[in-house]
């Protein structure tokens, strides 16, 4: 089983300072759901 995690655009240079925040909060989580394994 793989992991993906992909964005249409380049999240770290978006307009606002935490308009993407969410995408790197998610990856994080994701990383320690996978460590948990």
């Amino acid at each position: 089983e793989k992991f993906l995690f992909t964005v249409q655009y380049h999240p770290e240079s978006s307009p606002g300072p935490h308009d993407s925040h969410y995408l790197f909060r998610d990856f994080a989580r994701m990383m320690d759901d996978f460590k948990g394994k």
